[in-house]
C-alpha cells in the first residue's frame, strides 16, 4: 500500500509540475510573440488577431461636435480590451468601423473611421477621429492599418497591461526560481529521508543476527562444559579408586601381617 500511495503521488506531483510549466511556457511564449510584434511595429499578430489594452479616454465620451455618432455606436473606455482582426483590402474598410493604426514609437491609436481616399498618386489614406474628440486626426496610409476592431472587453486591461509589461518577465523567471529551489529542497530532503530508512532497515538485521549469535554460543557453552565437567569427575574418580585400593591392599597387607604374628606367637 504505501509503494502505491508513492507511485501516485509521483504521478500527480509530475502531473501537476507537466501543468504549471506548460502554463509558464504559453505565458512566455505569448509575452514574447507580444514583445516581437510590438518591436516590429504590430506586424505580428497571433493569427491575425491582437488585443490591445486602450489607455486614452478618447473613445469614451461623445463629443458634441460628432453628431454623426448613434446610440448603438459603442464607446470605448480606459483599461477595456479591444480585440482586432486584420482587414483584407483597402475595400473593407468601411466609414464609422472602430480601428487601430500605427502612430510611429511603439504606439497604436484606436479611434474611428470617418472618411477615407486615394490621392493622386494613388496611395490610400484612412481618416480618425476618436469619439471625445472634436477634430480629424491626420490622414493615415492603410499600411499603417492595423486591424477592425471585432470585440471589446470591459475592464480587463490590467491583466493584458501586466502581460505586456517587462515586469511580467521578472514575476515569471523569480517564480520559476523560487519553485524550482523548493522543489529542489524537498526532493533534497526525501532523498535523505530515504537514504536514512535505508540505512536504518539494514542495521536493524545486522542487530538481529548479532543477537542471535551470542545466544547459540551461551546455548552451546553450557554443553562444553557438561563434557568437560564429565572428564574432570571421571579424572577424579580414578585416583579414588586408586586411593581405595592402595587402602584395601594395605588392609590386605595388615591382616597378613596379624596373622603371620598371630602363627609366631
Amino acid at each position: 500500500m504505501a509503494k502505491e500511495k508513492k507511485k501516485i503521488s509521483k504521478k500527480v506531483k509530475i502531473i501537476g509540475n507537466a501543468i504549471f510549466f506548460s502554463v509558464i511556457a504559453i505565458i512566455v511564449t505569448f509575452s514574447v510573440w507580444n514583445f516581437i510584434d510590438i518591436r516590429s511595429g504590430y506586424k505580428y499578430p497571433i493569427f491575425g488577431l491582437r488585443n490591445s489594452v486602450i489607455v486614452s479616454p478618447s473613445m469614451a465620451t461623445v463629443n458634441e461636435a460628432n453628431t454623426y455618432i448613434t446610440e448603438d455606436m459603442k464607446q470605448i473606455k480606459p483599461y477595456d480590451v479591444v480585440t482586432t482582426k486584420q482587414y483584407g483590402s483597402f475595400e473593407d474598410i468601411k466609414q464609422y468601423d472602430i480601428a487601430t493604426y500605427f502612430a510611429g514609437s511603439n504606439k497604436l491609436i484606436c479611434h474611428r473611421v470617418v472618411d477615407k481616399y486615394v490621392d493622386d498618386n494613388g496611395k490610400q489614406y484612412i481618416v480618425f477621429r476618436g469619439d471625445a474628440n472634436s477634430t480629424n486626426d491626420a490622414p493615415v496610409s492603410y499600411d499603417l492599418i492595423r486591424g477592425k476592431v471585432v470585440s471589446i472587453s470591459r475592464q480587463t486591461g490590467h491583466f493584458i497591461a501586466f502581460i505586456q509589461s517587462p515586469y511580467l518577465f521578472i514575476a515569471i523567471f523569480g517564480t520559476i526560481f523560487f519553485v524550482a529551489l523548493g522543489m529542489f529542497i524537498i526532493s533534497h530532503g526525501k532523498e535523505k529521508k530515504e537514504l536514512e530508512a535505508e540505512k536504518q532497515s539494514a542495521q536493524v538485521p545486522q542487530e538481529e543476527t548479532n543477537s542471535e549469535q551470542p545466544q547459540e554460543q551461551v546455548e552451546e557453552a553450557p554443553q562444553e562444559e557438561t563434557k568437560e565437567e564429565k572428564q574432570e569427575e571421571a579424572q577424579k574418580e580414578e585416583p579414588e579408586e586408586s586411593e581405595s585400593s592402595n587402602e584395601d591392599s594395605n588392609q590386605e597387607n595388615n591382616e597378613v601381617e596379624n596373622t603371620s604374628n598371630d602363627k609366631e606367637e
